[in-house]
Formats: C-alpha cells, sequence, structure tokens
C-alpha cells in the first residue's frame, strides 16, 4: 500500500456497540472543534502559557506514537517511507489539519533525519485565533506534538517537530520541521523540555 491509499474512513466500523465506535479494535470518538478549542483555552487560562503548551504537546505526541504502531502492524505498505508519509494522511483523513509533505531526508542508522511540509487549514491554528490575538510563537501544539510522536516511532530515536511558520502568529499557512532534538536551536528547548520524559522512552 501507498500512503495516498490509506483511506481512515474504511476501517472505522460505526456503532460497534451502543455508543462505541472502533478503528482496528480501538475505541474512537469524534469532537467538536469548539469543543477542543474552549478546552485549550481553559488550560491556558488556568495553567498558564507554558504548562498548557507542555500538556497538548504531549497529548500530542502520544496520539502520534500510538497512530504509528497501529498502522505499522495493521497495514502492508510498499516501502517504509510510504508508512511515513500516512502520519500526514492520517492527519489530514481526521479532519485534523491538511498534511502537505514536501522535504525527506533520513539516514537511520546514523541516527539523521530532516522532514518537512506544509499544514494547511490546522483547526489548532484556527481555534486559537478564536479566542486570543496572534501569539508571538507558534501554536499548534498538538500537531508539533503528532508529528514528534509519529517520526519518534516510526524511527525509533527521538526527534522534534517545530512549526517554522503558524497561522496563529500571523502566518500565511502552518509548517512544520523535524530533527533530532539536538539539531535545534535553543529556540527549541520549551518543546524538548516538554517531551523530554517520552524521548527518554525511545
Amino acid at each position: 500500500m501507498r500512503a495516498g491509499e490509506f483511506e481512515l474512513r474504511d476501517d472505522i466500523s460505526w456503532g460497534v456497540e451502543q455508543g462505541i465506535n472502533v478503528f482496528r479494535g480501538n475505541r474512537v470518538a469524534t469532537f467538536n472543534t469548539e469543543s477542543i478549542g474552549l478546552l485549550r483555552q481553559q488550560f491556558i487560562e488556568r495553567l498558564g502559557w507554558e504548562e498548557a503548551r507542555e500538556v497538548l504537546l504531549q497529548f500530542g505526541y502520544r496520539s502520534g506514537y500510538s497512530d504509528l504502531l497501529e498502522l505499522k502492524t495493521g497495514y502492508d505498505f510498499e516501502s517504509p517511507e510510504e508508512l511515513l508519509k500516512a502520519g500526514p494522511k492520517i492527519h489530514t483523513d481526521k479532519g485534523i489539519v491538511a498534511a502537505e509533505p514536501s522535504e525527506i531526508r533520513q539516514d537511520i542508522e546514523a541516527g539523521e533525519f530532516y522532514f518537512t511540509g506544509v499544514w494547511h487549514n490546522s483547526y489548532e491554528a484556527e481555534q486559537h485565533l478564536i479566542h486570543n490575538d496572534e501569539a508571538d510563537e507558534p501554536v499548534c501544539w498538538t500537531l508539533m506534538g503528532y508529528a514528534s510522536g509519529w517520526c519518534t516511532a516510526f524511527l525509533g530515536f527521538p526527534v522534534l517537530a517545530i512549526e517554522p511558520q503558524c497561522v496563529g502568529q500571523g502566518d500565511e499557512n502552518c509548517g512544520w520541521e523535524i530533527q533530532p532534538p539536538e539539531e535545534w536551536s535553543d529556540k527549541a528547548e520549551p518543546y524538548r523540555n516538554a517531551l523530554n520524559e517520552f524521548f527518554e522512552e525511545v
């Protein structure tokens, strides 16, 4: 299978039991983005910016990590790169963001990895701007966490995704850039700190 052939809707079973929908054995639930946006805003207001960012990065990371393991064992992709590119596809199929990969460079044995792309229609940037002014930094925390978790699970060593541009801070589109944590400058420190405990488990 190629990444473009993966269709999330084909393997979701609706109404397996009353109130239960399932994706390949795992229960799934659908939430309105407005409610998620309100929850996100409560995190910011009650926990503060830094702690809210940390919680949502970690949530995204766990989601991406578990999705990779699910697709790796449940599907037969024709190459490792097609499995890797299925991450943006499943992110898109979930209605979270339209993910468009652009560049992939990797040498897994050498611990080298670089993956970039564009995020269109991020629900998280959208919800941030509904409740806040433009930020001074990227705000798609669950998206960055997801991409970090997906690629870390794929590679077997830690990598960190950061947005070089974000609609939530006034840019035309959101985007991602993923590489090993040590390749980032000091600007990545808050993101590294948020995910270090997960990176240590890899």
